[in-house]
C-alpha cells in the first residue's frame, strides 16, 4: 500500500525514456530524418498495458518511465542507462530497472531498432529471462529549447527511492536560482546542487550533493541525472556513483 500511494503522489507526467520494465507510450512524429542519425529524442508508445515515455540523449544515456498496468496515472518505475544508436540500430544498451512495485532495482540489457526523429522499438531484456518489447514514436515536444528562466523557482513536491526492495518517500523543497544553483530540502536531509540546459534536446542537466541528516538515504553522496519541464513541473530522476535511483516530481 505504501508504494502504491507513493506512485499514485508522482503521477505519470510524459517526460523521462527509455525502454522500461513494462512500460511504454505513444504519440504522432514527424517527418523522418536521415537513417544514419542517432536515435537522440523523446518517444512515446505502449507495451504490456503499460504507458511509457522515452527519452534518449544525445551522449547515449536513456531514461524511460512506465505507468502501472492499466493505468496512465501512476508511475510504476524509470529504467536508466545508456546506449549505441547508429545507422538505425540500437545496440550495447545497459542500465538498471527502478521498480516502484516492490521489485526492486535490477539490471536489464537493451537492444532494437529505429528511425531518427521518426520511431524506436526496443526489447529490454531481464536476468531472469522476462523481457518487454516498446514500440514508440518521436514526440516533437523534444524540440522545445530549454532556458534557464524555466527551471528557476522553488518546486515543492515529492521523492521516491528504492531501498532494497521497498520504496522510501520525502516531501521535497527544490530552489534554484539563476544561475542555476540548487538548494533544497527534505525530512531532515539538504542537498545542493545545479541544474542546467543540456546542450541539445528539451532536457536540464542535473548534479546534486546530498547532506548528512539522518532523513537522507543517501548520506554525503553525490548524484546525477536529468529534468524534463512540462508548464511548471519538473520531472527529474538522478543516480549515485552506486546506481541507486531517485525520482522528483514538483511543481513551482
Amino acid at each position: 500500500m505504501k508504494t502504491r500511494i507513493a506512485v499514485a503522489i508522482l503521477g505519470i507526467s510524459a517526460v523521462l525514456a527509455a525502454c522500461g520494465g513494462g512500460g511504454s507510450s505513444g504519440s504522432d512524429a514527424p517527418a523522418a530524418s536521415s537513417q544514419s542519425a542517432t536515435a537522440a529524442g523523446q518517444y512515446a508508445g505502449t507495451v504490456n498495458g503499460r504507458q511509457a515515455t522515452v527519452l534518449v540523449l544525445d551522449d547515449g544515456r536513456f531514461y524511460t518511465q512506465y505507468s502501472v498496468t492499466g493505468s496512465r496515472t501512476l508511475i510504476a518505475g524509470v529504467v536508466a542507462g545508456t546506449v549505441t544508436s547508429s545507422a538505425g540500430n540500437l545496440s550495447n544498451g545497459s542500465g538498471t530497472d527502478y521498480n516502484l512495485e516492490g521489485q526492486g532495482a535490477n539490471p536489464i540489457a537493451l537492444s532494437g531498432t529505429y528511425s531518427a526523429k521518426q520511431a524506436l522499438k526496443a526489447t529490454v531484456a531481464y536476468a531472469n529471462g522476462a523481457q518487454s518489447d516498446f514500440n514508440g514514436s518521436y514526440d516533437s515536444n523534444y524540440e522545445t529549447v530549454p532556458t534557464q528562466t524555466a527551471v528557476t523557482g522553488t518546486f515543492k513536491g515529492t521523492s521516491a527511492t528504492d531501498i532494497g526492495t521497498r520504496v522510501g518517500t520525502d516531501t521535497v523543497t527544490l530552489t534554484a536560482d539563476a544561475n542555476g544553483t540548487i538548494a533544497g530540502s527534505g525530512t531532515n536531509c539538504s542537498f545542493t546542487g545545479s541544474i542546467k540546459p543540456h546542450a541539445t534536446g528539451n532536457v536540464y542537466d542535473i548534479s546534486l550533493n546530498f547532506g548528512s541528516g539522518s532523513g537522507c538515504a543517501y548520506p554525503n553522496t553525490s548524484a546525477t541525472g536529468v529534468g524534463v519541464m512540462t508548464g511548471n513541473q519538473i520531472h527529474a530522476f538522478v543516480q549515485t556513483p552506486s546506481k541507486a535511483g531517485v525520482i522528483f516530481l514538483g511543481t513551482k
